[in-house]
């Protein structure tokens, strides 16, 4: 109750009568320009007898390093570049979408030594800015590799 008397809030009937059955809102959210970029790279050697060289997390941050350095200096090795899957000779990494097109130029372009005398470099199998999509589409072209 308020100092002059009004009654106001739940304990009016005309406000309930208002909204009886109001249910939920539904909202949707559309990403027009998500914060990464993905791509898929697949390390590949020069040597037909040798086998293409154990990958780890740090091997792959290495070599992406290593070529982000050499193609652009001192600005490449401040690109944030994580490293969300190892599976054989294949990675999956997330960059920032602004440095997408300079990691792919930069790993397309880069070789580097590996044990022995063969060379090694990095083939762009997919890239892209939504991870599901790229992994649908890898999926799909496996499906008539069987």
């Amino acid at each position: 109750m308020t100092s002059n008397g009004d009654t106001t809030g739940a304990a009016d009937p005309k406000l309930k009568q208002q909204n009886p059955h109001r249910g939920h809102e539904i909202t949707s959210k559309t990403i027009k320009t998500p914060q990464f970029s993905y791509a898929c790279l697949q390390l590949i050697s020069d040597s037909p007898t040798a086998t293409s060289p154990e990958l780890d997390s740090l091997t792959v941050r290495s070599y992406i390093g290593s070529a982000l350095n050499q193609f652009l200096g001192l600005t490449g090795s401040a690109i944030s570049i994580d490293v969300l899957k190892v599976e054989g000779a294949e990675s999956w990494i997330r960059i920032p979408r602004k440095d997408l097109s300079l990691v792919l130029a930069a790993v397309g372009g880069w070789t580097g030594g590996s044990e022995g005398n063969s060379r090694v470099g990095w083939r762009v199998k997919a890239s892209g800015n939504w991870l599901s999509v790229l992994v649908a589409q890898g999926e799909a072209g496996q499906i008539w590799n069987q």
